[in-house]
């Protein structure tokens, strides 16, 4: 899904994804609903040295008001729970490329996920730490600032929606940091892939909870929460046992050197029947040494045919797919070609194509590496969901 650049905090792009657009008006709505605010008015008061005027709260375009403000302050919270990951993670040398808010919160992507358990175990802790100082700061600000009905309202949920974005996300379930903070304890004397699947069982037994809590509260956004927690669970227990698979293989070990191309000036008919013979479906476009596309049956199938011999493929090609050097971790080398939604990643060295890794390459590897005794592990988690 697109993603907005909006700017950098320490040198850390941040970007809204398109959900996180859709939804903070949304957001700011469920906020300003009657029942909402009235709800929300009893905590406030509870902890506030000011009165709460419920009645004046719903007046007019007041709601409207609190709803946006409160949005807007709930998010401001979450871009600083993820930079308080992203800050840690830096002090144990962890390159951060940036941080995405989206419909489901935040998220921080770091260039290299920590193995140690201890470098995770306070990364992971460094999130909810920071929404817990979050939250202690709006109830100070609760004490200095004017008794106006508004502002007090809006400081006093920060403070209640911090603490619980702090208690939410210590659930032992991926990908919260709860997940992550109970697979760092289980590492500390398990291999990191069985600590992986073992929090991963969990986090989808808390997920099924979850979503049985949603139902019985007729809450749809809950049970929206748990089938994404349910899934990120799977995802993350196979992805960390890829990585243990991949483990000290390189781009290298896996590309085919069969450099099958065609030039922009090959037409359709002469791709067609290269397709035909060599039984291949798929060829990167080769330009004075420099792959510029890629050309694949589908991509020609519209073409009329009375005008194959004259159209080229530089005419139909798609986008040259992304591109990793021959020394690049393998595994990094997958989750390149993950994020394009392609099949297949090309080798450059030295600016040279030197080979290619598809989808099939990689899926042949782990079928043989898992039938070597020396590295076999089950690739499902432990409930049986691959």
């Amino acid at each position: 899904m697109r993603n907005f650049h909006v700017g950098t905090i320490t040198g850390i792009p941040i970007r809204l994804n398109i959900t996180f657009v859709i939804f903070l008006p949304v957001l700011a709505w469920l906020i300003s609903r009657p029942a909402q605010l009235a709800a929300y008015a009893g905590f406030v008061a509870s902890i506030s040295p000011h009165e709460v005027d419920i009645a004046l709260l719903q007046t007019g375009n007041t709601p409207i008001v609190i709803g946006v403000a409160a949005a807007l302050g709930l998010f401001v919270g979450v871009l600083l729970h993820e930079l308080g990951h992203s800050w840690t993670a830096r002090r144990y040398g962890i390159t951060i490329t940036s941080i995405t808010l989206w419909i489901f919160g935040g998220m921080a992507h770091m260039e290299d996920l920590p193995e140690d358990w201890n470098v995770e175990f306070y990364v992971a802790l460094a999130g909810p730490a920071m929404s817990v100082l979050v939250a202690a700061v709006c109830y100070a600000l609760l004490f200095v600032v004017p008794a106006q009905p508004v502002v007090v309202f809006v400081i006093g949920w920060l403070a209640v929606i911090n603490l619980t974005l702090a208690i939410f996300n210590m659930i032992p379930a991926f990908p919260m940091d709860g997940g992550r903070v109970l697979r760092a304890l289980l590492a500390r004397s398990r291999p990191y892939a069985e600590a992986t699947q073992t929090a991963a069982a969990v986090g989808k037994g808390m997920a099924i909870l979850l979503a049985v809590v949603a139902v019985l509260a007729f809450a749809p956004i809950m049970l929206l929460v748990a089938m994404f927690v349910y899934v990120a669970a799977g995802a993350e227990s196979r992805a960390t046992v890829m990585r243990d698979l991949l483990a000290d293989m390189t781009a290298r070990d896996l590309m085919s050197t069969d450099l099958r191309t065609v030039t922009p000036e090959t037409t359709v008919d002469e791709f067609l029947d290269r397709v035909v013979t060599e039984r291949t479906t798929a060829y990167p476009v080769m330009d004075k040494g420099t792959v510029t596309g890629l050309v694949t049956l589908s991509t020609v199938r519209n073409v009329d045919s009375t005008k194959r011999s004259s159209t080229t493929v530089a005419d139909v090609m798609g986008p040259a797919p992304p591109s990793v050097g021959p020394d690049d971790d393998a595994f990094e080398a997958m989750r390149t070609l993950g994020e394009s939604k392609g099949d297949r990643v090309l080798v450059i060295e030295d600016g040279r194509f030197v080979g290619q890794i598809t989808s099939e390459d990689f899926l042949s590897a782990i079928e043989v590496l898992q039938g070597i005794g020396t590295r076999r592990v089950d690739i499902e988690a432990p409930d049986g969901y691959a």
